[in-house]
Parts: structure tokens; C-alpha cells; sequence
């Protein structure tokens, strides 16, 4: 229900600006994307306990995936050169395409968190809000701000107590370029290809032991999306 909510305040905002203003058009339609997702990130221990595994961890993740969105925006005027609009992916992709792995050896303290663990993040929920303006014969830049959540997912096999990451809601920027054109009386079409740029993931472990040296570790990460949209709508 939250969805159906942030999405129809979107499009209930746009029109309610542009409606009465402006001359120009409202469309709604769907989009196919293919998108590369690359992260990088480091995972710094807490405590100052003197096993093996109290040091600095780094990894690189990437993925290749493919969703739908829907859409909705209004052109303005009557050459319709600028366009407000919001976009939701209601599909779910994950960070890396395998889980990553990591086997800790025993601590030396009395929390035993020696074992395997394995990590991933899934990301959901993204919304765009965005502009575009034709520069010329249908070619337009754009920009806009998104927003997604982010699901940590991690499991371990030690016999200790390891902390848990929490979910996020990240920021972002996204920037893109692309061609439209119109079909039929009330069809239209855009073909693009964008960048997000989303803030640092940062986060600190909950729920881990302190009877021992240990405490929560933190981790920094940093996330990129590169990908290219098909847009097709009725005004």
C-alpha cells in the first residue's frame, strides 16, 4: 500500500501543477531495462580482539539484470520540450550475482564467531523522480532523484553470536540521454541510457556479542547502476 500511495501522490502532484497551467499532455506507460550493478565495500571488525580476522576486509560485487517499470509524466507545452515525471521498478535484483563467501578462524575470545559467512544485498522499491529537455529532433538529457531500499542478506555458521546489518534506504542521483518519438494518434516511445549514483551504504552490526573482546563491526559501501531503458506510453 505504501507503493500505490508514493506513486499516485507523484502523479497527483503533476497534474494537480500542470493541469490548469500549462499547455502540453499527460502519459502513462511501461519500460524495459537492462541494467550492470557494481558495489565496492569494506567491512572494518570492532573489539580489539587478535585473531586472524580482525583486520580490514574489502570486496567487489557486480550483477547483470533485467526488469520492468511503470511510469508517469506530463510534457509541457506545446512543442513539449520539458517533461516532469516518476518511475517505479517493482522488481527485485541482487547486488552480486553469487553471494560472497568469507571462512573466519577461531577469535581468541569468548564469543566463538569462527566459521563462514556469506553476503549479499537485494535492492527493491526504486522510485525516479525526473526531468528531461529536447534538446533537439527528439534527442533529451535528463536528470533525476531516486530513491531504493536496500536488504542486507547474510548468514553464518559460527557457534558464537555475529552481528546483523541492517536495511537501508539509499539516495541517488541519476543522470541519462536519450531519443523519443511519437506513434499511432496517441503512442510515443524512448529509447535512453542512464547512470545512478547512489550514496555510501553505511551501517553498523547489531545484535552481537560483548561478553568477549568483540562488539559490532561497520561496514562502507559504495553502489553504481549503468543501464539502458525501451519506453513505451499512450498520452
Amino acid at each position: 500500500m505504501n507503493t500505490i500511495n508514493k506513486m499516485l501522490a507523484a502523479v497527483i502532484a503533476i497534474t494537480f501543477v500542470t493541469t490548469n497551467s500549462f499547455a502540453g499532455s499527460f502519459g502513462v506507460g511501461v519500460a524495459g531495462h537492462l541494467v550492470g550493478i557494481s558495489a565496492d565495500g569494506t567491512e572494518t571488525p570492532g573489539g580489539t580482539e587478535t585473531g586472524t580476522e580482525n583486520s580490514v576486509r574489502s570486496a567487489t560485487a557486480g550483477n547483470t539484470a533485467a526488469f520492468g517499470s511503470v511510469f508517469a509524466e506530463y510534457n509541457f507545452g506545446e512543442d513539449e520540450r520539458f517533461t516532469l515525471g516518476v518511475d517505479y521498478i517493482a522488481g527485485k535484483a541482487q547486488v552480486n550475482s553469487k553471494n560472497l563467501t568469507r571462512t573466519d578462524g577461531a577469535s581468541g575470545d569468548s564469543n566463538n564467531t569462527a566459521g563462514t559467512k556469506t553476503a549479499n544485498a537485494e535492492l527493491s522499491d526504486h522510485y525516479t523522480y525526473y526531468g528531461e529537455f529536447v534538446v533537439t529532433n527528439g534527442l533529451y538529457l535528463k536528470a533525476g532523484f531516486s530513491q531504493v531500499e536496500v536488504t542486507t542478506q547474510d548468514t553464518t555458521t559460527s557457534a558464537g553470536t555475529d552481528g546483523a546489518y541492517g536495511n537501508k534506504t539509499l539516495d541517488a542521483w541519476t543522470y541519462g540521454i536519450g531519443h523519443k518519438g511519437n506513434f499511432g494518434e496517441r503512442g510515443f516511445y524512448k529509447l535512453e541510457g542512464y547512470m545512478t549514483d547512489y550514496d555510501s551504504f553505511n551501517a553498523t552490526q547489531t545484535g552481537a556479542s560483548t561478553t568477549g573482546a568483540s562488539t559490532n563491526s561497520t561496514v562502507t559501501a559504495n553502489l553504481d547502476v549503468v543501464g539502458a531503458a525501451l519506453r513505451v506510453g499512450m498520452k
